[in-house]
């Protein structure tokens, strides 16, 4: 009787674990990837951008990295010209990223994120 109900806890147990990588589509054998970073209590998300468009500026501090199987790490940040920091900033040495502040500019194409966040200079 204590071992069927072991292995029922067990099922149970595993089901839980294994209930939020299958709602996320993530059992199917192509892991999603998202790089996220934490900087003066704001959250960002990793989004490609034309590097052509991304010039980075000063070093603004440091940030709390992590995502994509790595270990959560600081890592030095830059702000980018025209945009300010508490809308996006970038990782010192990476031109091809820019870490947007999670829900703004979410719905823009990669071609249009640099003029939606220069916008949102303006409004926020």
């Amino acid at each position: 009787m204590r071992l069927l109900i072991a292995a029922l806890a067990i099922l149970i147990l595993a089901g839980t674990l294994a209930a939020p990588i299958v709602l996320r589509g993530g059992g199917s054998g192509e892991k999603a990837c998202t790089r996220t970073l934490v900087y003066r209590g704001r959250r960002y998300v990793a989004r490609q951008a034309p590097p052509t468009q991304l010039v980075q500026a000063i070093a603004i501090g440091v940030g709390l990295a992590r995502g994509c199987d790595a270990s959560p790490s600081n890592v030095d940040l830059r702000s980018l010209t025209g945009i300010k920091p508490t809308a996006a900033v970038g990782l010192a040495g990476d031109p091809s990223s820019v870490y947007v502040r999670r829900g703004l500019c979410s719905a823009s194409s990669s071609r249009k994120l640099m003029r939606c966040l220069r916008a949102s200079a303006f409004g926020s």
